[in-house]
Order: C-alpha cells, then structure tokens, then sequence
C-alpha cells in the first residue's frame, strides 16, 4: 500500500475524530470559546447545529482541531487532580492517542491532517503510553483549528451549496490556507 493509499482510512478517522471534537464543543459552548480558542460566533452556530451540520463540518478532510504538543512531559508517577473536567481530559487523550497512531501510521499523513511539522511527527511517533498520558494532563493541548477564521467555521457549519463544499475542500488541503475571506461566488 502506498502513502497516499494510507490517507484514505486516516481521512475516516478524522471525520470521527472532528464529530468527537464538534460533539464535545457543541455540548460545552463557554469552554469552547475560553479554553478552545472557538470565537463566540462560532460557537453560537455549533450550539445550534442539526446533526447534519455537524456531520458536514465533520466531514472537513483534515483535523477541525490543533495540537499543541507540551514542551515537556513527565511519567504520570501517581494520582492526577486535573484542573479541568475529566471529559476534557479524555477527549485530551483520545486526540493525542489517535494523532501518535496517525504518526506511526504515516507521518505524510499526520502532517496533511494533523497540520503537524517534523519534529511533531517524530515526536509522537517516539512516544510511550505514560508520555501520551502525561500530555494529555497538560493545559491547553488541544485547540480550535481557525480560531482566528470565523467565516471558515460559519461555512463550515452553514453551507450545504456543492460549490462551498468543494472550496472548503480545497482549503483543506491547502498546505496554508487564505487569511482573508474568499469572495461570495453568488
């Protein structure tokens, strides 16, 4: 199997991994501004989203979050006392546990989804379980992918038009995408 034949089930599992993002959000609209980086606009259309939106924006072919990998980790050597809930937490977890299988899987695929460089990749790649796990505990790992882009969110969660879908795609796998809003194509 070639590397591009490797994209296609991680391509599934970020559809799965961005309806987990969306779904957890969705639920926790003031953490997904504050802690996320998700602007409030944007997280006003997800609260409101039908669970067709949320399956489109799931459907986004590269990661709707960030990863922002600790600096350093340390073994988890005993109870933890999270500062934030346990859900996020878990959902910490999931993400990072996914993204090293990604790495190990296929690291041009981890740096097309995941948006990850180099060190990234070989990062997570090299990882044990108790490294993971000690990321996972740390703040702010995980993020808002466009955080700074809300007319991507608003067509994300908006727009079932084929013409939007295919430019969201392209923007997808863009190696950097547009800062500015693309003009209306009415």
């Amino acid at each position: 199997m070639s590397q591009s034949d490797s994209a296609i089930p991680s391509i599934d599992e970020i559809r799965q991994l961005n309806r987990l993002f969306l779904a957890f959000l969705r639920e926790r609209p003031t953490v997904a501004t504050d802690r996320f980086g998700l602007a409030s606009g944007a997280a006003d259309l997800l609260r409101d989203a039908s669970p067709q939106q949320i399956d489109r924006a799931a459907s986004f072919p590269r990661a709707l979050f960030r990863l922002c990998l600790p600096t350093t980790t340390s073994a988890v050597t005993g109870p933890v006392v999270p500062s934030r809930g346990s859900g996020e937490r878990v959902l910490q977890l999931v993400l990072l546990h996914s993204a090293r299988s990604l790495c190990r899987m296929s690291g041009y695929s981890a740096r097309l989804l995941l948006r990850f460089n180099d060190d990234d990749v070989s990062r997570l790649r090299a990882a044990e379980v108790d490294e993971i796990v000690a990321m996972s505990l740390a703040d702010d790992v995980v993020r808002a992918a466009f955080d700074d882009l809300d007319w991507i969110w608003h067509e994300l969660l908006t727009e079932a038009r084929p013409e939007y879908r295919r430019r969201l795609l392209l923007i997808g796998f863009q190696p950097e995408f547009l800062l500015q809003p693309v003009r209306s194509m009415a």
